[in-house]
């Protein structure tokens, strides 16, 4: 194909794959824009060439929601920071940028300004755009979303038009950018609302599972920032939590599998675990946390480290891994918790599967409230988020909760996230459907619904479109979740769709066509 005016050169023989190398795919072209213009001209030569996109920034994603054949798009070099405003007494800005920049590059320059993004995951390696689209969360009793941080989006929709999109401009397509799974167009800009740097003091605990339990309802208001890392096998949780600081000195947490001895053994004694003895799993599990941790308790107390706000949330993925995360109701939690307790150990006592450490274990508040809020009384150090937006993106996963002041947040208000990793220790495939079936179906009978970008797997009884005999599929392989996202998602479902048609009625962005059906966003008959 001749390259238009305008459209950057497509490379071949590209292989893209993600960051736990689960899934690669070779695209036909590879493309690189370095402006909006060159994306529109890209979305326009797709349509001519009846080709489809998808639009990828750090592949964290560990399932193949991005893979393709067909024509990826990378929106690195789309990366400048194009304004910032200043609210009143400089306690919050709006900060416009291209959607290409990624998390860490975003707040290395809110940095040298004296701001931080408000909230974040696990990592700082996805871009403004892709943080958003697959409904990241934090891990905070007063935080939701990232995308409820966004002021508005500038998109590309599937008809080459360039579209700005906030609460008063199309906010039912807002909604629908706002955790679109790459369906409705490509992000090209994005206005995020940060606030002044700030330095988080924490505490990492360790305590009895049962402690977690016991003292669930006093736990997980009780900071600003909080998650939990569980360690069936050991019977003991990781409990941190960490509220801001106006500490000036910085003090780091040392880390066993953080050195490089430490991290090879770890990774080697899970490919022994993993490739020729199961069952020494529960042993593994209990000789690395001594390590890491130790082994007294010490809840309410815990050593402490002082950080910026984006070390402390930032965390050590450690290595290639499966990953199947789902939220459900902060109130199931505590039944949630002793079932999955009972399955991890009667499994274990009958070789059936062995679990990967940590089950980790947060919550999110994704209340949005109906009217705006009044931050008149906000202070530099005042906890809690300044909204950018308060609208719920229609695939938010998240229970619909009621909204309550901070000063009245209770577990009522909460989402639990609960994740199960399962390693990949030096690229091994370890098995995990019979584990993550086990999960699921705890998490579903909970009120959960999984995170869309992570390796839950459903079932062929639930899915749309193709599907194989069972012993046809790889283990890890999805087999699809369409009838249960009709169920859970209803109305808002059916609205994601209806707009995800008008915004691309030619199906530029279903590159991965089979995904979307056999999940429910897109109708077999299309």
């Amino acid at each position: 194909m001749a390259s238009p005016v305008g459209l950057p050169k497509g490379k071949k023989g590209f292989v893209f794959s993600n960051w736990a190398k689960i899934y690669s795919s070779k695209p036909e072209l590879y493309f690189q824009p370095s402006s909006i213009e060159e994306v529109v001209a890209l979305v326009n030569a797709a349509r001519k060439e009846n080709k489809t996109l998808v639009t990828v920034g750090s592949g964290h994603s560990p399932s193949d929601l991005c893979m393709t054949n067909e024509w990826l798009v990378n929106l690195d070099k789309l990366n400048r920071v194009i304004s910032m405003t200043e609210h009143k007494d400089k306690l919050y800005a709006d900060v416009t940028v291209e959607a290409g920049l990624r998390i860490y590059q975003f707040n290395e320059y809110l940095g040298k300004h004296g701001y931080t993004i408000q909230n974040l995951g696990s990592i700082s390696e996805q871009s403004v755009a892709g943080i958003i689209s697959t409904g990241t969360h934090g891990s905070s009793p007063y935080h939701g979303l990232v995308s409820s941080q966004y002021v508005n989006l500038t998109i590309v929709n599937g008809k080459g038009e360039l579209v700005f999109l906030d609460s008063e401009n199309q906010p039912e397509v807002f909604r629908a950018a706002l955790l679109s799974l790459g369906q409705i167009g490509i992000i090209v800009r994005a206005t995020v609302r940060v606030v002044p740097a700030f330095k988080i003091k924490s505490t990492q605990e360790v305590i009895r599972f049962e402690t977690l339990l016991e003292e669930w309802d006093n736990i997980w208001a009780s900071s600003e920032f909080i998650r939990c890392w569980w360690y069936p096998y050991s019977r003991k949780c990781i409990l941190w939590r960490g509220r801001r600081s106006e500490e000036t000195d910085v003090i780091r947490r040392g880390s066993w599998w953080g050195s490089f001895l430490g991290r090879h053994f770890y990774e080697a004694l899970l490919w022994i675990a993993v490739n020729i003895r199961p069952s020494l799993t529960p042993a593994v599990e209990r000789f690395v946390f001594r390590k890491q941790y130790g082994s007294i308790q010490n809840y309410g107390k815990g050593d402490v480290a002082v950080q910026n706000s984006i070390d402390a949330l930032n965390m050590d993925c450690l290595f290639s891994q499966f990953v199947d995360e789902w939220g459900c109701p902060m109130v199931n939690g505590i039944d949630l918790l002793r079932t999955l307790d009972r399955s991890i150990a009667q499994a274990a006592k009958t070789n059936e599967f062995y679990v990967h450490v940590p089950v980790e274990v947060r919550c999110s508040n994704t209340t949005l409230p109906d009217q705006p809020i009044d931050y008149s009384d906000r202070t530099k150090n005042s906890k809690g988020a300044v909204f950018g937006n308060t609208l719920r993106p229609y695939l938010d996963s998240t229970p619909h909760l009621k909204y309550k002041p901070l000063e009245e947040v209770t577990e009522k208000q909460l989402t639990l996230y609960v994740n199960a990793t399962m390693y990949r220790p030096f690229g091994t495939n370890t098995p995990i459907k019979k584990w993550y079936d086990v999960f699921e179906q705890a998490m579903s009978d909970a009120g959960g619904k999984p995170h869309w970008a992570k390796n839950f797997i459903g079932s062929t009884a639930f899915a749309a479109g193709q599907t194989k005999s069972e012993n046809e599929y790889v283990d890890y392989e999805m087999r699809g979740m369409a009838t249960k996202f009709k169920e859970w998602y209803g109305d808002d479902l059916i609205k994601f769709q209806e707009v995800r048609k008008i915004q691309d009625p030619e199906g530029v962005f279903l590159a991965n066509k089979a995904w979307a059906i056999r999940n429910g966003i897109l109708d077999i008959d299309g």
